[in-house]
Protein backbone atom coordinates (compact mmCIF):
# COMPACT_ATOMS: atom_id res chain seq x y z
CA UNK A 1 0.00 0.00 0.00
CA UNK A 2 3.01 2.29 -0.40
CA UNK A 3 2.69 2.97 -4.08
CA UNK A 4 2.77 6.40 -5.65
CA UNK A 5 -0.98 6.69 -5.65
CA UNK A 6 -1.10 6.55 -1.83
CA UNK A 7 1.62 9.14 -1.14
CA UNK A 8 -0.40 12.19 -2.29
CA UNK A 9 -2.92 12.21 0.59
CA UNK A 10 -0.05 12.21 3.12
CA UNK A 11 1.57 15.17 1.47
CA UNK A 12 -1.70 17.14 1.40
CA UNK A 13 -2.19 16.46 5.11
CA UNK A 14 1.33 17.70 5.82
CA UNK A 15 0.75 20.97 4.01
CA UNK A 16 -2.55 21.47 5.78
CA UNK A 17 -0.84 21.17 9.16
CA UNK A 18 1.80 23.73 8.20
CA UNK A 19 -0.97 26.16 7.22
CA UNK A 20 -2.65 25.83 10.61
CA UNK A 21 0.64 26.49 12.34
CA UNK A 22 1.14 29.64 10.29
CA UNK A 23 -2.30 30.96 11.21
CA UNK A 24 -1.55 30.26 14.86
CA UNK A 25 1.71 32.20 14.73
CA UNK A 26 0.04 35.18 13.04
CA UNK A 27 -2.66 35.32 15.70
CA UNK A 28 -0.02 35.07 18.41
CA UNK A 29 1.87 38.02 16.90
CA UNK A 30 -1.27 40.12 16.79
CA UNK A 31 -2.05 39.35 20.43
CA UNK A 32 1.50 40.22 21.40
CA UNK A 33 1.27 43.54 19.55
CA UNK A 34 -1.94 44.41 21.34
CA UNK A 35 -0.40 43.58 24.69
CA UNK A 36 2.67 45.65 23.86
CA UNK A 37 0.52 48.67 22.89
CA UNK A 38 -1.37 48.46 26.17
CA UNK A 39 1.87 48.42 28.13
CA UNK A 40 3.35 51.44 26.13
CA UNK A 41 2.72 55.21 26.35
CA UNK A 42 -0.89 56.41 26.40
CA UNK A 43 -2.16 58.17 23.27
CA UNK A 44 -1.13 61.79 22.75
CA UNK A 45 -3.20 64.52 24.41
CA UNK A 46 -4.77 67.26 22.27
CA UNK A 47 -2.77 70.49 22.00
CA UNK A 48 -3.78 73.57 24.02
CA UNK A 49 -5.83 76.12 22.08
CA UNK A 50 -4.63 79.75 21.87
CA UNK A 51 -6.59 82.92 21.24
CA UNK A 52 -5.00 86.40 21.04
CA UNK A 53 -7.15 89.54 21.10
CA UNK A 54 -6.27 93.22 21.06
CA UNK A 55 -8.13 95.74 23.21
CA UNK A 56 -8.95 99.43 22.78
CA UNK A 57 -5.83 101.49 22.13
CA UNK A 58 -4.96 104.21 24.65
CA UNK A 59 -2.93 107.35 23.90
CA UNK A 60 -1.06 108.97 26.82
CA UNK A 61 -0.33 111.86 24.42
CA UNK A 62 -0.38 112.64 20.70
CA UNK A 63 2.76 110.61 20.01
CA UNK A 64 2.55 107.52 22.20
CA UNK A 65 0.12 104.67 21.79
CA UNK A 66 -0.54 101.79 24.19
CA UNK A 67 -1.79 98.60 22.53
CA UNK A 68 -3.25 96.11 25.05
CA UNK A 69 -3.52 92.38 24.30
CA UNK A 70 -4.97 89.37 26.07
CA UNK A 71 -3.74 85.84 25.37
CA UNK A 72 -6.21 83.09 26.34
CA UNK A 73 -5.06 79.46 26.63
CA UNK A 74 -7.70 76.72 26.75
CA UNK A 75 -6.68 73.33 28.13
CA UNK A 76 -8.40 70.31 26.49
CA UNK A 77 -6.08 67.79 28.18
CA UNK A 78 -6.88 65.38 30.99
CA UNK A 79 -4.24 66.97 33.27
CA UNK A 80 -3.13 70.47 34.18
CA UNK A 81 -0.94 72.69 32.02
CA UNK A 82 1.28 75.59 33.07
CA UNK A 83 2.02 78.74 31.09
CA UNK A 84 5.77 79.29 31.31
CA UNK A 85 6.34 82.37 29.12
CA UNK A 86 5.07 84.50 26.24
CA UNK A 87 7.48 86.28 23.89
CA UNK A 88 5.84 88.68 21.47
CA UNK A 89 6.92 90.90 18.58
CA UNK A 90 4.96 93.72 16.93
CA UNK A 91 5.28 94.93 13.35
CA UNK A 92 3.58 98.01 11.89
CA UNK A 93 3.09 98.16 8.12
CA UNK A 94 5.56 95.29 7.87
CA UNK A 95 8.36 96.98 9.85
CA UNK A 96 9.47 95.89 13.35
CA UNK A 97 7.94 98.19 15.95
CA UNK A 98 8.55 96.56 19.33
CA UNK A 99 8.80 93.38 21.32
CA UNK A 100 8.51 92.13 24.87
CA UNK A 101 7.92 89.14 27.10
CA UNK A 102 5.46 87.92 29.71
CA UNK A 103 6.89 85.85 32.56
CA UNK A 104 4.33 84.62 35.02
CA UNK A 105 3.68 80.92 35.60
CA UNK A 106 -0.04 80.18 35.69
CA UNK A 107 -1.96 76.91 35.79
CA UNK A 108 -5.02 75.79 33.86
CA UNK A 109 -6.63 72.61 35.14
CA UNK A 110 -8.08 69.89 32.94
CA UNK A 111 -10.74 71.46 30.72
CA UNK A 112 -9.99 74.93 32.11
CA UNK A 113 -8.34 78.06 30.71
CA UNK A 114 -6.08 80.94 31.69
CA UNK A 115 -5.49 84.50 30.48
CA UNK A 116 -2.30 86.52 30.15
CA UNK A 117 -2.73 90.30 29.62
CA UNK A 118 0.14 92.44 28.34
CA UNK A 119 0.64 95.66 26.38
CA UNK A 120 3.09 97.35 24.02
CA UNK A 121 3.92 101.05 23.76
CA UNK A 122 4.54 102.65 20.37
CA UNK A 123 5.99 106.07 19.64
CA UNK A 124 4.45 106.91 16.28
CA UNK A 125 7.29 109.33 15.49
CA UNK A 126 9.68 106.35 15.46
CA UNK A 127 7.66 104.59 12.74
CA UNK A 128 9.39 106.63 10.07
CA UNK A 129 8.42 109.41 7.69
CA UNK A 130 6.62 106.95 5.42
CA UNK A 131 4.04 106.30 8.15
CA UNK A 132 4.08 109.34 10.45
CA UNK A 133 4.90 111.90 7.76
CA UNK A 134 2.31 114.05 6.02
CA UNK A 135 2.09 111.65 3.06
CA UNK A 136 1.58 108.56 5.23
CA UNK A 137 -1.62 106.55 5.72
CA UNK A 138 -4.45 107.72 7.96
CA UNK A 139 -4.39 104.31 9.64
CA UNK A 140 -1.48 101.95 10.21
CA UNK A 141 -1.95 98.19 10.22
CA UNK A 142 -0.14 96.09 12.79
CA UNK A 143 0.52 92.42 13.43
CA UNK A 144 1.50 90.88 16.78
CA UNK A 145 3.01 87.38 16.89
CA UNK A 146 3.21 85.60 20.25
CA UNK A 147 5.43 82.57 20.97
CA UNK A 148 3.95 80.65 23.91
CA UNK A 149 5.73 78.02 26.04
CA UNK A 150 3.54 75.60 27.98
CA UNK A 151 4.44 72.67 30.25
CA UNK A 152 2.04 69.74 30.57
CA UNK A 153 1.41 67.42 33.52
CA UNK A 154 3.50 64.79 31.67
CA UNK A 155 6.53 67.06 31.74
CA UNK A 156 6.34 67.97 28.06
CA UNK A 157 7.26 71.51 27.03
CA UNK A 158 5.20 72.76 24.08
CA UNK A 159 6.01 75.79 21.93
CA UNK A 160 2.98 77.28 20.20
CA UNK A 161 2.50 80.53 18.29
CA UNK A 162 -0.47 82.72 17.53
CA UNK A 163 -0.97 86.10 15.84
CA UNK A 164 -3.38 89.04 16.02
CA UNK A 165 -3.87 91.87 13.53
CA UNK A 166 -5.48 95.28 13.70
CA UNK A 167 -5.00 98.96 12.94
CA UNK A 168 -4.81 102.31 14.70
CA UNK A 169 -5.29 105.91 13.57
CA UNK A 170 -2.20 108.01 12.94
CA UNK A 171 -2.48 111.36 14.71
CA UNK A 172 -0.48 114.17 13.12
CA UNK A 173 0.08 117.55 14.75
CA UNK A 174 -1.58 120.58 13.18
CA UNK A 175 0.47 123.16 11.28
CA UNK A 176 0.60 126.89 12.07
CA UNK A 177 1.62 129.73 9.75
CA UNK A 178 1.14 133.47 9.52
CA UNK A 179 -0.51 134.57 6.29
CA UNK A 180 -0.23 138.33 6.86
CA UNK A 181 0.16 141.10 9.43
CA UNK A 182 -2.33 143.95 9.20
CA UNK A 183 -1.94 147.47 10.60
CA UNK A 184 -5.25 148.19 12.29
CA UNK A 185 -4.47 151.56 13.89
CA UNK A 186 -1.51 153.93 14.26
CA UNK A 187 -1.02 155.95 17.41
CA UNK A 188 1.85 158.22 18.42
CA UNK A 189 4.49 155.60 19.21
CA UNK A 190 2.41 152.47 19.19
CA UNK A 191 0.73 150.54 16.43
CA UNK A 192 -2.11 148.08 16.80
CA UNK A 193 -1.47 145.04 14.62
CA UNK A 194 -3.38 141.90 13.80
CA UNK A 195 -1.83 138.72 12.49
CA UNK A 196 -3.84 136.28 10.45
CA UNK A 197 -2.99 132.81 11.69
CA UNK A 198 -3.84 129.79 9.54
CA UNK A 199 -4.15 126.41 11.26
CA UNK A 200 -3.97 123.27 9.11
CA UNK A 201 -5.36 119.91 10.19
CA UNK A 202 -3.61 117.00 8.41
CA UNK A 203 -5.83 114.37 10.05
CA UNK A 204 -8.90 112.55 8.69
CA UNK A 205 -10.94 113.67 11.70
CA UNK A 206 -11.74 117.20 12.97
CA UNK A 207 -9.83 118.73 15.87
CA UNK A 208 -10.98 121.37 18.38
CA UNK A 209 -8.80 124.11 19.86
CA UNK A 210 -9.70 125.28 23.33
CA UNK A 211 -6.76 127.65 23.93
CA UNK A 212 -3.65 129.00 22.25
CA UNK A 213 -0.61 130.77 23.76
CA UNK A 214 2.14 132.19 21.55
CA UNK A 215 5.31 134.25 21.09
CA UNK A 216 5.56 136.15 17.83
CA UNK A 217 8.94 137.30 16.46
CA UNK A 218 9.48 139.60 13.49
CA UNK A 219 12.92 140.07 11.94
CA UNK A 220 14.43 138.28 14.94
CA UNK A 221 12.85 140.58 17.56
CA UNK A 222 9.94 139.75 19.82
CA UNK A 223 6.85 141.58 18.61
CA UNK A 224 4.16 140.13 20.81
CA UNK A 225 3.12 137.34 23.11
CA UNK A 226 -0.31 136.46 24.28
CA UNK A 227 -3.05 133.94 24.75
CA UNK A 228 -6.37 133.25 23.07
CA UNK A 229 -9.17 131.17 24.59
CA UNK A 230 -11.48 131.39 21.59
CA UNK A 231 -12.55 127.87 20.64
CA UNK A 232 -12.13 126.78 17.04
CA UNK A 233 -12.86 123.60 15.12
CA UNK A 234 -10.60 122.64 12.25
CA UNK A 235 -12.33 120.24 9.82
CA UNK A 236 -10.73 116.98 8.72
CA UNK A 237 -7.97 117.62 6.17
CA UNK A 238 -8.91 121.31 6.25
CA UNK A 239 -7.86 124.62 7.75
CA UNK A 240 -9.23 127.66 9.59
CA UNK A 241 -7.98 131.20 10.13
CA UNK A 242 -7.84 133.06 13.40
CA UNK A 243 -6.96 136.70 13.96
CA UNK A 244 -4.72 137.57 16.89
CA UNK A 245 -4.43 141.26 17.75
CA UNK A 246 -1.58 142.93 19.63
CA UNK A 247 0.00 146.35 20.12
CA UNK A 248 3.63 147.18 19.33
CA UNK A 249 5.65 150.00 20.82
CA UNK A 250 8.20 151.02 18.20
CA UNK A 251 9.85 153.58 20.49
CA UNK A 252 12.10 150.90 21.95
CA UNK A 253 12.84 149.21 18.62
CA UNK A 254 15.24 149.82 15.77
CA UNK A 255 14.08 152.50 13.33
CA UNK A 256 14.55 150.12 10.38
CA UNK A 257 11.95 147.77 11.85
CA UNK A 258 9.41 150.58 12.08
CA UNK A 259 10.14 151.56 8.47
CA UNK A 260 9.67 147.95 7.38
CA UNK A 261 6.20 147.85 8.89
CA UNK A 262 5.23 151.37 7.89
CA UNK A 263 6.21 150.75 4.28
CA UNK A 264 4.20 147.50 4.16
CA UNK A 265 7.16 145.26 3.36
CA UNK A 266 7.54 141.51 3.76
CA UNK A 267 8.84 140.49 7.18
CA UNK A 268 10.45 137.30 8.36
CA UNK A 269 8.64 135.80 11.32
CA UNK A 270 8.86 133.03 13.88
CA UNK A 271 5.82 131.80 15.77
CA UNK A 272 6.16 129.45 18.72
CA UNK A 273 3.76 128.42 21.44
CA UNK A 274 1.36 125.79 22.71
CA UNK A 275 -2.21 124.83 21.91
CA UNK A 276 -4.71 122.58 23.66
CA UNK A 277 -6.48 120.23 21.27
CA UNK A 278 -9.36 117.76 21.54
CA UNK A 279 -9.97 115.14 18.85
CA UNK A 280 -13.26 113.64 19.95
CA UNK A 281 -11.61 110.19 19.88
CA UNK A 282 -12.49 108.00 22.85
CA UNK A 283 -8.93 106.80 23.39
CA UNK A 284 -7.33 110.26 23.22
CA UNK A 285 -8.34 112.96 25.73
CA UNK A 286 -7.44 116.63 25.29
CA UNK A 287 -3.72 117.12 24.86
CA UNK A 288 -1.25 119.99 24.49
CA UNK A 289 0.81 120.38 21.34
CA UNK A 290 3.82 122.66 20.94
CA UNK A 291 4.56 124.43 17.69
CA UNK A 292 7.49 126.41 16.30
CA UNK A 293 7.23 127.64 12.72
CA UNK A 294 9.13 130.15 10.61
CA UNK A 295 8.39 131.90 7.35
CA UNK A 296 7.69 135.30 5.79
CA UNK A 297 4.49 137.30 5.46
CA UNK A 298 3.23 140.58 4.07
CA UNK A 299 2.42 143.66 6.09
CA UNK A 300 -0.92 145.14 5.05
CA UNK A 301 -3.02 148.10 5.97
Amino acid sequence: MSGPGLAAPGLRLYHFRVGRCTIFLVCLALLWGCATQKRGEPPAEPSPVLNLESGLAVRPDQFKLMLPFVLTVRNPQSGSIWLQSVDYALSVEGAEAGKGSYRKSEEAGAGGSLSAPFELEIDTRALGEGIYGSGGPSEARYRLVALVRIETSRGEVLELSHAAEGSFAILREPGFRIRSVTIERDLLVTTKLAMDLEIDNPNVFPIDFSSLSYDFYGEGAIWANGRSDDAATVPASGSVERTLSFTMNFASMDRSLFDLVANLRVVRYRLKGEAKIATGLAYLPEFATRFDSEGSCEVRR
